[in-house]
Formats: C-alpha cells, structure tokens, sequence
C-alpha cells in the first residue's frame, strides 16, 4: 500500500565542496531504488546547481506529499531552510532527512527542528522504500519519528548485503550536462578540463578507523559491488551520455582486486575510452592490480598519507605505516598512474618535528599533487570529536550554531591553544560570504609571510 504517492528528492543550495558540485549520486540511487514501484511519481531537484527559484517552482507545481532532503554536516542549515520552504508552501507534505549529519546527530535535530517529521538513519534506500509504503511507522526500521511529540527511534536497518542488487543510479531523472567539467590535462585522449566528471561507487565504507572520520561509524564495514556490474554502468553512462570522465567516490576504491581487475577488463574488452580518477588506501594496492588500472583509463589516485610521523599515523588510528606509503607511491608511479598525496595538518599532539617529517617525506615520494586544508577540522561521529569534547573544546550544541564544522586549534592532551589562529578563524567566519572575505584571506596569508618574529606570534 503506498501511503506517499508524490516524492521530491532535494540536494541543497550552497553546498558545493571546493567550489565542485557533482551529480547527488546519493539521491540518484534513492530515487532509482523507489521508482521500482512504478505507481510512484518522482521529481529530483539539485538545488545547488539548479538554484533555489527551480526548487520553489517544483514544490510550487509537483505538490509533493513527501520532500526528503540530503544533509551533510557542513550544509545541515540549507537542509534546515529547505524544509521550512517545503512546509510553507505546503504545510500538509511530510520532510524526511537523510544522510551523515541526521544519522548521527538524529537526536538533537528531532529537538531542535520541528520542520523535520522523519530522519532516515544510515543507508537509506530500504527505509525510504518502508516510509513510502508502510502504514504503521513501528515497523520501519532505520526510521526516526515523533510519537505525540515523543522521540523514536526504530532499531536500525540492516545494510544491503548484495549491492549488486541495487538498480543504477536514476540519471534520467536529472540533466547530467548542467554539472561542470572538473580536471586538468589530456588522458587516454579525454580532455578531463572539457569532460564532465560523473560519480560513481564500487563500494560503501572503509577497512579503516581514523579518528578524523565517520565513515565507519555510518557504513560499519566494507561492501563491494561486482566488477561486471559497475562495467556495465560505465558502459551505460558511455552510451546514453556520452560520458568520457568518471570519479569513483569510494572511501577504498580497491577494497576488493579480484572485482577490481574484473572491472577493469571489462572496460578493454568493451573498448571504452575514458579517464578515472579515485581514491584508496596505501595498503590496499600492488603492482597488478595498478597496471590493470592504468590500462582500463586510471589517471590519478589519491591517497590518504596523512603524515610523515610514524607516531602521529599511530595517534590517528590510520592503520598504515610509512614503509606501505613509499611502496604504494613508488609503485604508482610505476604502473604511470600519477597520485595524490593527501595530509592532515594541525592534528592533536602534532609537533613541529612531526611537520618536519611530513615535508621530508613529500619531498621523498614527490607526488603529483598534494591535499591539504593547512587545518584540522572535527565533526560529529569521529574519535577526534569525542577528545575534543573530553577536552571541554565543544560539546553537542555546536552544531546548532552556523558553523560549517570545529576548527581545531589546540585544547587536546598538551598542546597549548593557539589564540591568534582562534581569533583570525573568528574573524573570517563572521566576514564570510561578504566583499571582505577574500581581502582578509589575502591579509592573513601575508601575515604568515613575515619575518620568523612576526610569524611567531601569529602561530602560537
């Protein structure tokens, strides 16, 4: 029985990461998973590209009873406007949210923002599905709910075992060729800065634990598609769009070589010209499987390196060491594959020895780029975030406030607060989005560029 006929999907406004917006592949898969049942009516509106003015056309027009709206911690308040919008267009349709930020701080949203009648807790499709049909909300597992102003909350949802049984992405339901092309340079002769990059997934979750990250908290554990299935939807996407450039947005792309070279095969012998890029980790690849890679139309792998400090990789829970570092960059470079270095800076107990370490490392593996914030910042969900609420730094009502996320600037164990960063932090946060932002971004760049006397005390 279908109790939610008419469903809007909705990525927020202004939630762009680095000035990127790619596809909701999120969303995608969501709405591909519902419209198995073919009485529903489904709309998706990506707000963050389409802008706001689309969205309040459709709520306008479509008249959803059902709006559920995706939320990631840094844009967790244009998730909370659109559902405000939502309500006062129609105050009879019901809001969902979904994503990392509600399922794990469900709680206090359910407090906060009566907007809000339901959050879907971790994966979502199966729970979404139960929503829209299930009359008696006792039932829905992985649902969060109000019963007479009583919070509830559903044991939660088991996750997919077989991924392969998830339909692709629902791409016709968007106009792929609104999203921006993202790269630089000419590989396997795709232009990747002309090329819209699109999304996809081999896997959900990660072999890892570091205690910057939530993803083990959201995903528990490490789920791989087959490498002929996800061959099947590059093919698709080739096809029908004549996509070119692809991004996996796996935490550990290769988690699994067996499917990963299967996958790779398949691309040659379906003779699909394209150029990838994606992320892994260092002990989860070897010469092999990174020659199969390179020929499939891999371009760039980035890693997650984190530092050259044997005891700071310790600190993090990162699970690697330095010698499974070198090897992995040395052996990518090996098999032609360029990669990324990426870094954490600013860590808890990070000392300057352990920066020094990091840039002699760099230098030493010499890669293509590196990716680095110059900062560390904390979210919800993470090992970090509880020090730093051990710590007396933040507690849970932050995240009610406007900002995007903690910056950390020392509290933890024994490093000593670094007040002036503190300072300029607050200062470019309440100038942020105005005409002065980028002037003061300039300001404070020149300012570490003193003399060492005047860089002193800014940095401590």
């Amino acid at each position: 029985m279908i109790k939610y006929k008419k469903i809007l999907l909705v990525n927020p406004p202004h939630v762009e990461q680095g000035g990127y917006t790619p596809s909701p592949l999120g969303i995608l898969y969501l709405a591909a998973y519902l419209r198995l049942d073919k009485k529903l009516k489904i709309k998706i509106v990506d707000a963050s590209v389409e802008g706001e003015k689309k969205l309040i056309t459709v709520l306008k027009n479509f008249r959803p009873n059902l709006v559920g709206i995706s939320s990631l911690t840094p844009g967790r308040h244009e998730a909370f406007k659109v559902a405000l919008t939502a309500k006062k267009i129609n105050p009879q349709c019901k809001i969902v949210l979904g994503g990392i930020h509600p399922t794990l701080m469900w709680k206090q949203i359910m407090e906060n923002y009566p907007q809000i009648d339901f959050i879907v807790k971790g994966e979502g499709e199966i729970t979404l599905w139960d929503l829209v049909h299930e009359k008696n909300l006792k039932k829905i597992k992985g649902l969060i709910w109000k019963n007479k102003n009583i919070i509830v909350k559903n044991p939660d949802q088991p996750l997919i075992s077989n991924l392969n049984k998830l339909p692709f992405p629902a791409w016709d339901m968007i106009d792929p060729k609104i999203y921006p092309a993202w790269g630089k340079g000419i590989y396997n002769n795709v232009d990747t800065g002309k090329e819209i990059r699109y999304p996809l997934i081999f896997s959900r979750g990660c072999m890892g634990a570091c205690t910057f990250c939530s993803s083990w908290m959201v995903w528990k554990g490490y789920r791989c598609r087959s490498g002929l299935k996800v061959a099947d939807e590059v093919e698709y996407l080739y096809k029908r769009y004549g996509a070119r450039h692809f991004v996996f947005q796996d935490d550990t792309l290769t988690g699994n070589h067996k499917e990963m070279i299967i996958f790779c095969k398949e691309i040659l012998k379906r003779k699909v010209k394209i150029a990838i890029f994606g992320t892994t980790r260092v002990d989860q690849v070897n010469i092999k499987i990174l020659k199969w890679m390179k020929k499939a139309g891999f371009y760039e792998l980035s890693y997650g390196i984190e530092s050259g400090s044997p005891a700071l990789l310790l600190k993090i829970n990162k699970r690697t060491n330095m010698k499974q570092n070198y090897i992995a960059a040395q052996i990518t470079k090996k098999s032609g594959i360029r990669f990324t270095a990426l870094m954490m800076s600013g860590l808890p107990g990070e000392t300057v020895k352990d920066r020094q370490l990091s840039i002699k490392f760099l230098k030493k593996i010499n890669p293509k780029h590196t990716g680095s914030l110059g900062e560390t910042w904390i979210f919800p969900g993470t090992a970090l975030y509880e020090q730093a609420k051990h710590a007396r730094l933040i507690n849970d009502s932050f995240w009610l406030g406007k900002k995007p996320y903690y910056i950390y600037r020392g509290g933890i164990g024994k490093d000593a607060i670094k007040w002036p960063l503190q300072i300029k932090d607050e200062i470019m946060f309440a100038f942020r989005g105005t005409i002065l932002e980028k002037p003061l971004e300039t300001f404070f760049i020149r300012l570490t560029r003193l003399p060492d006397k005047f860089k002193r005390i800014y940095k401590n």
